[in-house]
């Protein structure tokens, strides 16, 4: 007697029955009862959350399906279940190209919403976010079907389709007004953009490029390192070194400083391809000619004008036909290569130097004295202005007083009446005066000393 197994089978499982011919599933909740020559396996039902996904394969069939959460899902007898996989979430500024394997058609698809691929999908590249297109922002796009480019700059955020392909995302250009660029079209012509003319702001058209620049750059203008785009077209500033030998055989290190401008982009761009390279070995040929001319002594009294009538005086044409305008050359700095020419060298710079400001020292000293003594004269200026006022002060006090004595004399003789002649008032009046000088006299603490003839004596003898 063969006892049968009895099985119980909870929610979320599964049992896959194999017997000699078949196999078929039986799904919870309940109770099965296996017969005689089943073979019972018991599995667990797959849980998919919302925005999990799996692929089921038939094994019979071959066919592929989609099965997408939320669920408990049940494969039958002869399904397989896959991997589980998650949603391409995408945002609203989102997008992501998917392929279709079967039929090889590209699509493109665009949040908001979670993508679920097909089996028979695939995703091309990365999820990316869509260009936002401004006044200032713009995408260069090219079409896969017949290979045109095109440049969108209408306002939005741009999501390309599938038959589009993204080249460059392109910024405005803006120019400053003394700003030049070059721009090169399908054809290989030149066009020219400054920040002066009214189109100052613009986006390269398709199949058109900015001319790059590369400029001998450093202190030697040896490496052509500086990479530009933008001409600056205002007066710049511009050093460089270089070695060169004097008539008496002296080799020195020049460094000298240039004040230059392009002035002309159009003769510039057609002529030169490194317009301060050409400057700066076209100026050093220039000065080591004229320096291999000039004994060093006659080199250091006049190294300016030297330089000056070697680079600027000559009119050759060589400047104007690459387009640049040299403003001035300066001497920054001359050393010899030599240690000891080198040492003298600084030793004359230094006697030079000294002697200069003993020159100065004495020249200050000379301003402080002058300046002592034009204080010194503007005083006694002052001091006789004072002086000057004082006398004339004192004098009409004397006056006024004057005058006072003699309106009260006037008016004492007056008073004696008209019949006393005037020497007799006039003795009345002296003795008078007298006694009131004795008078202030006799209050004081002053002594009086009187002769015989003050006070009318005289000794006589009979």
């Amino acid at each position: 007697m063969i006892i049968p197994w009895i099985y119980y089978i909870q929610a979320d499982e599964q049992l896959l029955v194999e017997s000699l011919s078949r196999r078929w599933t039986v799904n919870g909740p309940r109770r099965y009862t296996a017969r005689p020559f089943e073979r019972i396996t018991r599995r667990s039902g797959l849980v998919l959350g919302p925005t999990e996904y799996v692929y089921v394969t038939d094994s019979l069939t071959g066919q592929e399906r989609l099965e997408r959460g939320p669920q408990l899902f049940f494969p039958t007898a002869y399904e397989e279940i896959g991997t589980t996989q998650q949603a391409l979430p995408l945002k609203k500024n989102q997008y992501v190209r998917i392929l279709d394997r079967s039929t090889g058609q590209l699509r493109v698809e665009r949040g908001e919403q979670s993508i679920y691929l097909q089996p028979n999908e695939s995703q091309i590249g990365n999820i990316e976010a869509g260009y936002n297109i401004d006044e200032h922002h713009a995408v260069l796009v090219r079409s896969t079907t017949d290979g045109q480019l095109n440049l969108i700059t209408t306002p939005q955020v741009f999501i390309p389709t599938a038959e589009q392909e993204v080249i460059e995302h392109r910024q405005r250009i803006l120019l400053e007004n003394h700003e030049v660029v070059v721009i090169k079209d399908r054809d290989g012509r030149y066009q020219f953009r400054r920040g002066s003319q009214r189109d100052r702001s613009f986006f390269l058209e398709p199949y058109t490029d900015l001319v790059t620049f590369r400029w001998s750059s450093g202190l030697h203008k040896d490496k052509r390192n500086l990479v530009i785009t933008h001409l600056d077209i205002r007066p710049k500033f511009m050093w460089y070194a270089f070695e060169a030998r004097t008539q008496d055989n002296v080799e020195i290190m020049i460094d000298i400083t240039f004040f230059w401008q392009l002035a002309d982009v159009e003769a510039m761009i057609v002529s030169t391809d490194d317009a301060p390279g050409d400057i700066c070995a076209h100026a050093r040929s220039a000065i080591i000619q004229a320096v291999s001319q000039t004994s060093l002594e006659r080199f250091l009294a006049n190294f300016n004008s030297i330089v000056r009538d070697a680079v600027i005086v000559p009119e050759d044409g060589f400047y104007a036909e690459r387009g640049v305008k040299l403003h001035s050359v300066e001497v920054r700095s001359i050393t010899c290569k030599d240690a000891n020419t080198q040492r003298v060298l600084q030793e004359i710079i230094q006697e030079t130097t000294n002697r200069l400001n003993r020159l100065q020292k004495q020249e200050s000293e000379n301003e402080i004295k002058v300046k002592q003594l034009e204080g010194e004269i503007v005083a006694q200026e002052t001091r006789s202005r004072l002086l000057e006022l004082q006398r004339r002060i004192a004098q009409a006090e004397a006056e006024t007083q004057g005058l006072a004595e003699a309106e009260r004399v006037h008016a004492f003789i007056q008073g004696l009446g008209a019949e006393l002649p005037i020497s007799e008032k006039l003795a009345i009046f002296n003795i008078l005066r007298r006694q009131e000088a004795i008078a202030s006299l006799s209050q004081g603490k002053a002594q009086l000393y009187l002769t015989p003839a003050d006070i009318n004596l005289s000794l006589e003898h009979h």
